[in-house]
């Protein structure tokens, strides 16, 4: 299994942007190689090899009255289907309404090209296999019902349009996770990477279990404002908020956004530095955007300091500034997203972070996060998996399920330590954060889930 090469995907882009009679044309290219292995206690439980293509055929036609843009995707290299959805852009372009001014596509760029990792391009199922057994087996040694997934995908990507722009770039992921339950608790844990070498697949084995095992029998707990300290997943669950809703010229624009008149105030704590970095090893990503503009490193919280919102050309153009390089595939109407997110790292431990703690909870994960107040990022979701009583900083006894609502930018404002260690954690919805554990001075708890 492989993926396009450089010339393969530009030499493709190339030709159908030459055969658009379209004003203006972008042509994005991409080719995917994916395989996983889902398992439960018997083993393997589902297991695929796939590969894909994906055409985007974006163009602008002139016509009475204005200019129509519109976009049209193929999953093919049948030349008839590339055709067929050539003329359906252009049909949607000549009945579709675009925006009054359009911005005129980008033209020659420099980026630098980035690579997949090749042992992950070459992972396939014995080696996938070989860890699955190993979790199983753990689980168990100790009565653990096992649950995961071991995924590893690569892809590649052109993007080339009628004004001269020609960029290339590969990324990979590998991915392994583990859900050990007993009757009564769980523990979750997973390890991500670009290179598949750099997974620490044994220590997420253990982690899950050890969770597992010292999270039986939780008990209930009082709803209430605690002092907490949040695993990188529970943290990243909260912070990708600020991409989903503050951190977007559009949102910022619409005056929606967290950031409205209070850019460059000490918002939050001046523990907390976040930014977003395509090439921080850390949580890698495209080093170009959906309309192949160069990807910037960009400060989003200096030393609690809010900075300005990243930026696509539209909405560079309509403020005067210009593109950050977060622009999605276009049109859309979505707004630019930062996302490679990354928090700078603190100077302790995690058993120290919990060691400062008099009385309040150490929590593993959150899940079912959603808004309900965009201006002061306030949030409600769930305790999942493994959470604990922290008393005189220790882990004193494991605790029932409870729900939180509470604003982001309150919470971070009372930041009172960072982590050392940084991990790249993933929400259970769409997106990762590279961050430490966080220790906030409080979070509002509003009800218990047991039962719900």
């Amino acid at each position: 299994m492989t993926l396009f090469s450089r010339e393969e995907a530009l030499a493709l882009a190339r030709e159908i942007v030459a055969e658009s009679p379209a004003a203006e044309t972008e042509v994005t290219v991409e080719s995917t190689v994916d395989r996983f292995v889902r398992y439960a206690h018997v083993g393997p439980t589902q297991s695929a090899d796939r590969e894909r293509v994906d055409v985007a055929i974006r163009v602008r036609v002139v016509r009475p009255g204005g200019v129509g843009e519109a976009r049209a995707e193929a999953s093919t290299l049948e030349r008839a289907t590339l055709e067929h959805t050539l003329a359906h852009a252009l049909e949607l372009a000549e009945a579709g309404v675009a925006p009054d001014e359009l911005v005129p596509l980008g033209g020659p760029v420099e980026v630098a090209e980035s690579r997949a990792a090749p042992a992950t391009l070459a992972h396939g199922f014995e080696a996938k296999a070989d860890a699955v057994r190993r979790a199983v087996a753990r689980a168990g040694e100790h009565g653990l019902e096992p649950a995961g997934l071991y995924e590893t995908c690569a892809t590649a990507r052109a993007l080339v349009n009628s004004r001269g722009r020609e960029v290339f770039g590969e990324t990979s992921r590998a991915s392994f996770s583990l859900v050990a339950s007993s009757a009564t608790s769980s523990g979750f844990a997973d390890t991500i990477a670009s290179d598949v070498t750099a997974l620490d697949v044994d220590g997420a084995i253990e982690r899950a279990v050890d969770d597992a095992l010292r999270s039986r029998d939780p008990r209930p707990i009082e709803p209430g404002t605690y002092e907490v300290v949040l695993a990188p997943h529970a943290a990243s669950a909260l912070l990708l908020f600020f991409a989903y809703e503050g951190f977007s010229a559009r949102s910022f624009e619409e005056r929606t956004s967290f950031l409205t008149d209070r850019v460059g105030e000490l918002l939050v704590s001046e523990r907390f530095t976040l930014f977003d970095d395509a090439r921080d090893p850390r949580n890698p990503g495209w080093l170009f955007d959906g309309e192949g503009t160069p990807r910037e490193r960009l400060l989003l919280f200096d030393r609690g300091r809010a900075q300005p919102p990243v930026s696509d050309r539209a909405h560079a153009r309509s403020t005067g500034g210009r593109s950050t390089g977060h622009a999605v595939a276009q049109p859309s109407s979505q707004g630019p997203l930062p996302q490679n997110l990354v928090v700078q790292a603190g100077d302790a431990t995690l058993d120290e972070l919990i060691g400062r703690i008099e009385r309040g909870l150490y929590v593993t994960q959150l899940h079912y996060v959603n808004t309900i107040e965009p201006h002061e990022l306030v949030l409600t979701g769930v305790i999942r998996h493994a959470a604990w009583l922290v008393e005189k900083g220790k882990l004193v006894a494991p605790v029932a399920g409870l729900r939180f609502t509470d604003g982001l930018v309150r919470a971070l404002a009372d930041l009172r330590g960072v982590g050392a260690k940084v991990e790249r954690a993933g929400a259970l919805f769409d997106g990762e954060v590279a961050t430490p554990a966080l220790h906030l001075g409080s979070l509002h708890f509003t009800s218990s889930t047991r039962g719900a």
